[in-house]
């Protein structure tokens, strides 16, 4: 096992200046309809004693993080992300839980501070610290943890203007590109990118990380997004394969926007 840090590991933070100041958000347990007033749900539990308990003793452990369907309340699995004070990912870290150094968080951090790392589904940036923002932390015997979710309570302004601005920028570009198309994969694709940046615009107005396109109409209507958002992006997808589209798409554009 290697020896801990012999000092303590800088604190985790956003970029000075670059964040704008927002209500402090509730932990996403007590946030859920199933966990409001109520132990953490069973997913959690599970990972707390039957997986993070053999890791608690370990000092290379900085924190450890929960995230996932049972805290927000649209299913019931969970997954154990565990950050570690060390250069690299240990090599006996259990298989059961994603794996991170401080370094490594840290610069996911700065990255989403500057308005970057957001720009695609598959960005590690927006999914590590989104999923971070909205867990509940499970172990943080360094008080790294603290410190980062004191941090992610105030939302990087640099995201949300570099999205809306994106998302103003090519929503013409996009809506040509959609009108020439005859490739079915390429449309899909650029659909599905522009779906994505466009949530991510809509969301950071609101100061909320994106959490994927999974239950995203329940996420707007939870953080009342603006209904017309869903109700544009099914007019989207109902024009796919007609010459229709190209004005969907404008038409979804212009409704993020307004609501941004």
């Amino acid at each position: 096992m290697s020896p801990p840090p012999n000092h303590p590991p800088q604190g985790l933070r956003w970029p000075e200046s670059r964040v704008v100041p927002l209500l402090r958000r509730v932990d996403a347990v007590a946030r859920s309809k199933h966990n409001c007033g109520m132990s953490l749900p069973n997913a959690v539990l599970r990972l707390s004693t039957d997986v993070l308990a053999d890791l608690n003793d370990d000092e290379r452990l900085a924190f450890a993080y929960a995230h996932g369907p049972a805290l927000s309340g649209f299913g019931e699995d969970a997954e154990l992300v565990c950050v570690w004070e060390t250069a690299e990912v240990p090599e006996d870290a259990t298989g059961e839980a994603a794996h991170l150094t401080v370094a490594r968080f840290q610069e996911l951090l700065d990255a989403l501070g500057r308005g970057e790392g957001w720009e695609r589904p598959s960005s590690e940036a927006l999914k590590v610290i989104g999923a971070f923002a909205e867990g509940t932390l499970l172990a943080d015997d360094s008080e790294l943890g603290s410190k980062a979710r004191a941090e992610v309570t105030e939302f990087p302004q640099a995201l949300a203007d570099a999205s809306r601005e994106t998302v103003a920028a090519e929503a013409e570009t996009l809506a040509t590109r959609l009108a020439e198309s005859t490739d079915p994969w390429a449309t899909a694709e650029t659909l599905t990118s522009g779906l994505h940046r466009a949530y991510v615009a809509l969301f950071a107005a609101a100061g909320y990380f994106f959490p994927g396109h999974p239950n995203r109409a329940d996420f707007v209507a939870r953080y009342l997004l603006g209904d017309e958002v869903p109700e544009a992006e099914t007019a989207v997808w109902a024009a796919v394969g007609t010459d229709t589209l190209p004005e969907a798409w404008r038409t979804f554009a212009k409704t993020v926007l307004d609501n941004c």
